[in-house]
């Protein structure tokens, strides 16, 4: 059921057309947002406090002396599903703000209809975060099972009104979709600090605006100093974005900072140690947030590890500011006072705003910023940014399928790959049937990329493993789909399906002008090693496509040979016709044309071509590679016998082809040194005698007279074996294994003493 070509869902069934996938069959979608509440919502305003009279919703911006006040009040569910044996549940609300900040009702023992009526403040100092409010199935024995959720987005909701609302919660239990409803209440209103207490920083502060990202991958570093006794290194980097100078220069020079993560204001990295190197290869990548209050300055180090005290080997610093948004960069920085490098590549992206407050990675997509996005990518504004290609919104629905695993517990997240973009999505803990409903947003700088999905399990002790992987070029990037994952190498089957929907904006002329410059190089690449399976498919691939032109070469014999008089008559007199018809301007023409004709025909369902193509050769190398990796397993030794000669064979096939394909550009090359004095001559001959015929006979009565004299042979001879004149040419010419073999070894030298010596065989060996 997988599209073979892109890995995409089977087509839906004739009775399933036009379904939404929203309805069937996936559950609903759990967020409450305060705005736009589904039908199934009972949301109302009950009570709307004193507002400021200077106050509009939507404008808020904290200062300095005010914090976010919020109540929120936990008032029942109902229906919730029987997690117990004995039919009922014994459920509990829990609050999470942040990782380090969570909230929890009493537990309600033998009730599937709880209220709780309890009320929680929290003083907080930002709202753009999502709260995810978690029931729970409290048992004595084990840990607790989730029933549902609702993710509430903390800044959707204007401050001073009251909401009371009741909602489906999302499932967290496999196979159910309806797993009850959850009734709270919601009031946020901006207070004066002094009157709060235990303020919380749950995210980015109140009066900052996400402008942007800046992605910014350490590749290497390039001749470094012997800092250690054995003339090596041990470097790492530290990176830091700061709106203070002061700031940076404490963090530049103070190894305490080194292992500090993200700070407000101040956001800091490091990359890993490498050990015993001069020329260090990282390629780790770090992500900056540009805040409307963040400085321009990137303040990158390089430091030496040492037990005692780090040292530093040189910094360098970058201006944002004067590098094209959505564009990425490679820079090599050289450091200040040293011959040692650097290099880094770089990419600010930068969100369109929509609004004061409006952070853009998981909003959702409204009318607004659809108008704006079509109007910033119409025809009429391509002049405007002309290196502006386009905008990908991805939103991240959910994940199905995920099977349990039989030691511990799956906490899957999603990993968002474009170009050289990547994002990350929360960590679902303890679900095979995540819900994210969160909305990413891309610049992209060609329209011929492709977005990697790709499905993670979350391990505490060992590697994060991956559960499955898609891979979706972006003129496939169409609305909501559901999609069967892969395995991390794209060919077979994977765990799990994701279930997305994305939508692209761009502009076609821009795209067809990026068409024409260099693609941009990936540089978080996976680094690709040997494979014999991957040998065997390409080579695979080669004989497929020398089967084609040998089926095209036999055709035109079939021709030639007069096999068919009706068509090889025809045949002759098309020939000719068009040799002595055709103008140069008639080539794209009909090269277009036919284009055209293979995109009618796809669209009609007519794949005669794609269906010739493939039968040209015996199979479809993958169908082969496929066969070849299921029936190993169960063979044993046989099988790793046949895998060995296969190898052989395929290396015989690969020296014969390289042998060919050099010696041909050899025995070219030849000519013109004289290697066959006779054959030069006769080239050189020839060539003047083709220049003469050339300067009185058009070039078309000579390929018409080649033509016609090749049906005259075969009319009068059917089986006259024939040649080309060519290749029985190159074939006289030698190739320099075989100028090696003609090499005659220097007699002795006498000398003028009367003695002699021996031609040095070493120098010999060693010319050759």
């Amino acid at each position: 059921g997988i599209n073979a070509e892109y890995g995409g869902p089977p087509e839906p069934a004739a009775e399933d057309e036009g379904k939404d996938y929203l309805t069937a069959g996936f559950g609903n979608m759990a967020k409450f947002t305060g705005w736009g509440a589904t039908e199934e919502s009972n949301m109302e305003i009950t009570e709307i406090t004193e507002i400021p009279e200077d106050f509009k919703i939507g404008d808020e911006v904290l200062q300095e002396d005010e914090c976010y006040k919020i109540t929120l009040k936990i008032i029942s569910a109902k229906d919730l599903i029987a997690m117990d044996s004995n039919g009922n549940s014994d459920p509990y609300v829990e609050i999470v703000f942040s990782k380090d900040l969570a909230l929890r009702t009493k537990t309600i023992n033998k009730n599937c209809n709880p209220v709780w009526d309890e009320k929680f403040t929290l003083y907080i100092d930002d709202r753009s975060a999502l709260a995810n409010l978690l029931v729970f199935d409290y048992d004595l024995i084990g840990s607790n099972d989730r029933i549902g959720y609702v993710d509430l987005d903390l800044a959707s909701i204007p401050p001073y009104h009251r909401y009371t609302t009741t909602i489906p919660l999302g499932s967290s239990v496999e196979g159910e979709e309806f797993v009850g409803t959850l009734t709270f209440s919601y009031l946020v209103e901006i207070v004066k600090i002094d009157t709060a207490h235990d303020i919380k920083s749950i995210g980015t502060k109140g009066q900052e605006r996400l402008l942007g990202v800046i992605q910014l991958t350490v590749i290497e570093g390039i001749d470094l100093p012997p800092m250690n006794s054995d003339g090596t290194c041990d470097p790492y980097i530290r990176l830091a974005l700061t709106n203070s100078d002061a700031a940076e220069e404490a963090f530049r020079r103070d190894p305490k900072n080194r292992n500090k993560g993200l700070t407000l204001g101040k956001q800091q990295f490091q990359t890993k140690v490498i050990t015993s190197t001069l020329n260090p290869k990282w390629r780790e990548d770090f992500e900056f947030q540009l805040l409307s209050t963040s400085g321009h300055i990137i303040q990158a180090s390089l430091w030496d590890h040492d037990s005692i005290s780090d040292n530093l080997i040189g910094d360098t610093e970058i201006d944002i500011s004067t590098i094209q948004p959505n564009k990425p960069f490679k820079y090599i920085f050289g450091l200040d006072h040293t011959n040692t490098k650097i290099s880094l590549l770089l990419k600010v992206l930068k969100f369109a705003e929509l609004g004061p407050r409006e952070l853009q990675l998981q909003k959702e997509m409204n009318e607004a910023e659809v108008a704006s996005l079509d109007e910033s990518y119409s025809l009429m504004q391509t002049p405007k940014d002309i290196d502006d290609v386009g905008y990908l919104v991805v939103k991240i629905i959910r994940a199905t399928n995920i099977p349990n695993k039989n030691i511990g517990t799956v906490d899957p997240f999603v990993v968002i790959e474009i170009e050289n973009c990547r994002s990350i999505t929360p960590i679902r803990e303890n679900c095979t049937e995540p819900e994210w409903n969160l909305t990413y947003r891309f610049p992209i700088n060609d329209y011929h990329s492709v977005l990697y999905l790709s499905l993670w399990d979350d391990e505490d002790l060992v590697s994060n493993v991956i559960l499955g992987k898609i891979a979706i070029p972006l003129f496939n990037c169409k609305g909501l789909k559901k999609y069967i994952l892969k395995d991390k190498t794209l060919s077979t089957i994977g765990k799990g399906e994701l279930i997305v929907e994305t939508s692209i904006f761009y502009n076609p002329v821009r795209a067809a002008i990026r068409t024409f410059t260099p693609k941009e190089e990936i540089i978080m690449k996976e680094a690709t090693s040997f494979d014999i399976s991957l040998l065997q498919r390409d080579v695979k691939r080669i004989t497929a496509q020398m089967e084609i032109l040998q089926d095209i070469g036999e055709g035109v014999d079939q021709i030639i040979r007069w096999r068919s008089k009706t068509a090889s008559l025809f045949s002759m007199i098309i020939f000719v016709l068009v040799v002595y018809y055709i103008e140069l301007w008639m080539v794209p023409l009909v090269v277009g044309l036919l284009l055209i004709l293979s995109f009618v025909s796809r669209r009609m369902g007519i794949k005669r071509f794609e269906s010739w193509i493939q039968n040209a050769a015996n199979k479809p190398y993958y169908e082969l590679h496929r066969k070849v990796e299921e029936g190993a397993g169960s063979q044993g030794i046989s099988a790793k016998l046949d895998k060995f000669k296969a190898l052989f064979a395929t290396a015989e096939q690969i020296q014969t082809g390289l042998d060919l394909g050099a010696s041909i550009g050899e025995k070219f090359g030849h000519i013109g040194q004289w290697k066959n004095p006779f054959i030069t001559a006769m080239c050189t001959i020839a060539m003047l005698v083709v220049a003469v015929i050339l300067h009185f006979v058009s070039i078309r009565y000579l390929i018409i007279l080649w033509g016609l004299n090749k049906f005259r042979k075969f009319y009068l001879k059917p089986n006259l074996v024939d040649n080309n004149e060519l290749e029985d040419l190159l074939s006289r010419v030698p190739s320099f294994p075989e100028i090696e073999q003609f090499r005659q070894i220097k007699p002795r030298v006498s000398m003028k003493n009367g003695g002699s010596h021996d031609v040095n065989h070493d120098e010999i060996k060693k010319r050759s």
